[in-house]
């Protein structure tokens, strides 16, 4: 199993690929564009590989997201502790809200790529 290229579940996860082919997009554009914002294309352009599974698939996609947002806070937690031991808490919730608001759309992007590669696997016969 590869750990990082073509085929392996990060480059379908970092480069935003379908993660049977690794070669149609998934989102419409990058998380911070918002006219496009949380757009995804219904089938993959390169394999027709349908993305939405079933109806309410993405559901499973916040249990990614609370992760990821879990995952942030104790980066940001190690980090002040280290950093800026003397922080006063109320500046340190500050610092959090604004850093979870800010990585919000990067957030619902990496999450529902992420829940989409559980599930889908890679598939050398599409990559022709």
């Amino acid at each position: 199993m590869k750990i990082i290229g073509k085929g392996s579940k990060s480059f379908s996860i970092l480069h935003n690929k379908c993660p049977r082919c690794s070669k149609g997009d998934f989102f419409y554009s990058h998380p911070y564009h918002l006219k496009y914002f949380g757009k995804k294309h219904y089938n993959c352009s390169n394999c027709d590989l349908k993305f939405e599974r079933e109806p309410g698939f993405f559901f499973g996609s916040m249990f990614v997201s609370y992760a990821l947002s879990v995952a942030l806070f104790v980066a940001w937690w190690i980090a002040k502790s280290v950093l800026f031991p003397q922080m006063p808490a109320g500046e340190m919730v500050l610092v959090m809200i604004v850093l979870q608001v800010g990585f919000a759309p990067l957030n619902l992007y990496l999450a529902k790529i992420t829940w989409l590669n559980l599930f889908v696997k890679f598939d050398e016969d599409f990559t022709k």
